[in-house]
């Protein structure tokens, strides 16, 4: 059988790739403004240049340990509900949470996947705000700066804490904002509470760590996903398309929760 990808990478090419990418997340943090800018135009300059930087660094830093491997930026090299057409490739999301990173708020991140045959193999998330770093490697675990995570396991749905994202950028359609509203209406009632914490990758990162009990969005943004999935995945959560199939780029909606609430909680959104 053939040995998985991320198990032919040395110790000591993940420790290099793991330092530089941690650096890069500093470097952001240092770049980040300190209060909202005054218009779409210098939030574009701004973050054209936080996360040009980024993928300039990264791409030089990757071409020389793993030259086998492209690299991807998502979203603007991945198309959503379509699967890039390589066998193994890294991603990189450089801001998730553009908005607050250009509002001065925390509650964003950087991420790089190493994907192969379309599944993440190993997954890096940063919160530089709080100098966190999240890490999973397919079927060997997850963790947070060294301690090992395990999603939570309390019962019932009645006591869960749930993430979600909200779908108000890009402009969305209305059909869209009203399958959200209907959904959330049905999610608030049976839970003990429901809230927005932040990006996709560090709700799932939260969910991996027993912080939150599971997290629900719409829309078809997989490489948002590709991340985040790993570390619940390897901690313990199971996930799926909103509407209950596997998960895969053509989802237009991700359900990830700890093993004990999760079907009570997949029949309550259906």
């Amino acid at each position: 059988m053939p040995q998985p990808l991320h198990q032919g990478l040395s110790g000591e090419l993940m420790d290099t790739v793991v330092r530089h990418f941690t650096l890069q997340g500093e470097w952001l943090l240092n770049q980040q403004p300190a209060r909202a800018l005054p218009d779409l135009n210098a939030m574009q300059q701004r973050l054209d240049l936080a996360a040009g930087g980024v993928r300039q660094a990264l791409t030089a830093l990757l071409a020389t340990l793993t030259p086998e491997l492209p690299l991807l930026q998502a979203p603007a090299e991945v198309r959503r509900a379509a699967a890039p057409a390589l066998e193994h490739y890294w991603l990189l999301d450089t801001i998730d949470g553009a908005v607050q990173y250009l509002s001065g708020l925390p509650l964003w991140t950087l991420s790089l996947c190493l994907v192969s045959q379309g599944r993440p193999a190993w997954a890096l998330i940063h919160e530089p705000a709080r100098g966190v770093l999240w890490q999973a490697r397919a079927g060997q675990g997850a963790w947070c700066d060294g301690r090992r995570l395990q999603c939570q396991d309390r019962q019932p749905l009645a006591l869960a804490v749930l993430g979600t994202s909200f779908p108000n950028y890009p402009p969305r359609p209305q059909a869209e904002l009203d399958v959200f509203m209907t959904t959330l209406a049905r999610a608030v009632p049976r839970v003990f509470a429901q809230r927005w914490m932040g990006p996709a990758s560090l709700s799932l990162a939260q969910l991996a760590a027993g912080q939150l009990d599971g997290y629900w969005e719409l829309g078809g943004s997989c490489y948002d996903w590709m991340a985040g999935t790993l570390l619940a995945e390897e901690a313990g959560a199971r996930l799926s398309d909103l509407s209950g199939p596997p998960l895969t780029w053509a989802s237009t909606g991700i359900l990830a929760a700890s093993p004990a609430i999760y079907t009570e909680l997949a029949a309550a959104l259906a």
